[in-house]
């Protein structure tokens, strides 16, 4: 599952780096030039794509945090497009761009939370 995660944030990465800034408008995201969130939120999710490869190669003692930090940083984009979208500065679909991330937070935040006898702690 942690690599399934990883690759699909490099996935969201390589995509969105070749793909039009408008990908994401019919969502409503901020797209104004230079693009400065969308930029950033593409970069983000690539970097906690290689972040999980290496915590899918440590041991799970090690890579336990960085699971934890990737599976926060994931919440917090979705939070975000939430909020904005009920401070009415996002259109109310916006959120649906996040969904994704959501998902895989939770997740992630449950296997970091799991010591390697599967019991939470």
């Amino acid at each position: 599952m942690l690599r399934a995660a990883a690759f699909t944030h490099l996935a969201l990465l390589a995509f969105g780096l070749v793909s039009p800034v408008t990908i994401f408008a019919p969502w409503g995201i901020a797209l104004g030039e230079p693009a400065t969130f969308f930029r950033f939120a593409i970069i983000a999710q690539g970097t906690l794509g290689f972040a999980l490869l290496r915590a899918a190669k440590a041991p799970r003692r090690d890579g336990r945090l960085l699971v934890e930090t990737a599976a926060l940083v994931d919440l917090a984009f979705f939070f975000v497009l939430l909020a904005d979208s009920w401070a009415r500065k996002l259109p109310p679909r916006a959120p649906i761009a996040g969904v994704v991330d959501l998902v895989f937070g939770v997740m992630l935040f449950r296997m970091g939370r799991r010591d390697a006898g599967g019991r939470s702690t």
